[in-house]
């Protein structure tokens, strides 16, 4: 067989695809276009929670520009994925022990206020 006749027989495409194969793909679209109003208002949260001018905004913005993955993220703070993607869409807060272990993980450090702290009075 020539070259020419190989390279003819390789280009040619399908018109039909199998029945099962397209009734698989006629599911997963389907179950796309059920998913996808709730990922698009969960992005919206994402995107609006680490927007946030707060210490909170500020941490999920390190935690999103970091290049740990988020499972390797949660493990290493030891947390679940649950309260970790429940704190970036703004929907959970996590706990001061996790916020420790994610700003250590991060090599993030915390800026001291412009302000001078007050005194403590002395309870009598």
């Amino acid at each position: 067989m020539s070259l020419v006749m190989r390279m003819r027989a390789r280009d040619r495409y399908v018109d039909r695809l199998p029945a099962r194969l397209q009734k698989a793909i006629d599911r997963s679209r389907a179950l796309i276009a059920k998913e996808l109003p709730e990922l698009i208002k969960k992005d919206q949260r994402l995107h609006d929670a680490a927007k946030e001018p707060t210490t909170s905004g500020a941490l999920r913005r390190a935690i999103h520009s970091s290049r740990i993955l988020f499972p390797d993220l949660a493990r290493r703070a030891e947390t679940d994925m649950d309260t970790l993607d429940a704190f970036l869409t703004g929907d959970g807060t996590l706990t001061s022990d996790i916020i420790d272990r994610l700003t250590k993980i991060l090599k993030l450090k915390l800026a001291p206020s412009n302000s001078k702290p007050k005194p403590r009075s002395k309870a009598g």
